[in-house]
C-alpha cells in the first residue's frame, strides 16, 4: 500500500534553535472549504470524498469540515469508514493530500502524484491534532519533498509523525524532516491518514488544524536518529544496528528497499537494548531504508547495502 512506502521514508521528532522564514502550508488552517451538496473538501487538498460519494446509496465521506478547532473557525476531521458494496466491503481511511489522488474503487487501490511548489528546506512539519483510535489503529501525518532533474523525480527528504495513543485535547506535534542529500526540493506533498496501517478500523477519527512548516535548526544540526548507526558485517552477512533503549518493549524495526517493499521486520522479543541484528542474505545490493519505532517515535536511516 502507498502509506507503507510513505512510512518507510519518514521520521518524527523536534529540535530547537534559530528560526528562518517559512513557506506556508496551503490552507494549513483549514479555514477555506469547497462546499458541495453532499460533502465538503478543504481548498488545496485532495480527498477521496468525491469518488466515494459517487457510489450510489453506499457512498460515504471520510473527510469533514469540523467546528471543533484549535484556532479560527474550522479544522479537518478525518474518519475511517466501512464502505459496504453489494458482494464486497472495505475500510477506507480518512485521507488528505496536497498532491493529486486517483482511486480505483473496483480494485480498492489508490495512487498519489504531484504536490505543490517549494524551493527551500524546512526542518519540521508542525501542527495540532486530536485522535480517537479504534482497535489499535494508528494515524500518520507526513511530508515528502521531491526534486525533478532531467525528467527523473527523486525523493530527497521526508518527515513523519504517527501515534496510536488517544488524544482528547488539542495537542502540538512536530515531525523532523530527514534529508537524504543537500539538494533543494521543487515539490512538496503532505499526506494525512486517520488509519495508517492495513488493518484499519471504522470510526477511528483524527482532527488536524494549523499545519505549518518550521525552519528551526538544532544546536548541532543533528536529527533525532543520529544516535542510531548501521554497520554492515560482510563476513556474517548481517546488519548490526547500534542503539540505546531503556527498554525494548515497544521497539519495532522494519527494513524496506527503495521501492517500499518490506524486506525484514523485527519485534521487541528479538531486539536487545543496545543493538539489533538483521540478516541480509538474499537481499539485493542497493539503497535501503531502516525504520525504528520506539515509544511512538519513528526514526529513519537511509543506507547503501553493498557487497
Amino acid at each position: 500500500m502507498f502509506f507503507v512506502l510513505v512510512s518507510a521514508l519518514l521520521l518524527a521528532s523536534g529540535l530547537s534553535g534559530t528560526v528562518k522564514s517559512q513557506t506556508p502550508v496551503p490552507n494549513g488552517d483549514f479555514e477555506s472549504w469547497d462546499v458541495h451538496s453532499s460533502y465538503s473538501d478543504p481548498v488545496s487538498w485532495a480527498t477521496p470524498n468525491a469518488t466515494l460519494m459517487s457510489i450510489p446509496i453506499f457512498g460515504k465521506t471520510v473527510v469533514f469540515r469540523s467546528t471543533d478547532h484549535h484556532a479560527g473557525t474550522y479544522s479537518a476531521k478525518l474518519t475511517t469508514q466501512n464502505i459496504a458494496l453489494p458482494g464486497a466491503a472495505f475500510n477506507a481511511p480518512g485521507f488528505m493530500t496536497l498532491g493529486q489522488l486517483a482511486i480505483d474503487i473496483i480494485n480498492q487501490t489508490f495512487s498519489v502524484t504531484g504536490g505543490v511548489p517549494i524551493t527551500d528546506q524546512p526542518t519540521h512539519l508542525m501542527g495540532y491534532y486530536k485522535y480517537s483510535p479504534v482497535g489499535g489503529d494508528s494515524c500518520a501525518m507526513g511530508i515528502l519533498l521531491y526534486k525533478t532533474t532531467g525528467g527523473v523525480k527523486d525523493t530527497i527528504a521526508g518527515g513523519f509523525f504517527s501515534t496510536r495513543t488517544a488524544v482528547n485535547d488539542w495537542t502540538h506535534f512536530s515531525a523532523w524532516i530527514n534529508y537524504f542529500n543537500n539538494i533543494n526540493p521543487d515539490t512538496m506533498n503532505i499526506i494525512i491518514l486517520s488509519s495508517a496501517q492495513t488493518d484499519m478500523h471504522p470510526n477511528t477519527t483524527l482532527y488536524v488544524d494549523d499545519l505549518s512548516l518550521d525552519y528551526t535548526v538544532g544546536e548541532h544540526g543533528q536529527d533525532p536518529a543520529s544516535g542510531i548507526s548501521v554497520y554492515q558485517d560482510k563476513e556474517t552477512s548481517r546488519l548490526i544496528v547500534f542503539c540505546e533503549f531503556s527498554s525494548t518493549q515497544n521497539v519495532i524495526s522494519r527494513l524496506y528497499d527503495i521501492t517500499g517493499r518490506l524486506a525484514f521486520t523485527q519485534g521487541p522479543a528479538e531486539i536487545a537494548t543496545d543493538r539489533m541484528i538483521i540478516p541480509y542474505n538474499g537481499l539485493k545490493q542497493g539503497v535501503y531504508l531502516l525504520t525504528v519505532q520506539h515509544d511512538g517515535m519513528m526514526y529513519t536511516k537511509k543506507f547503501l547495502l553493498g557487497f
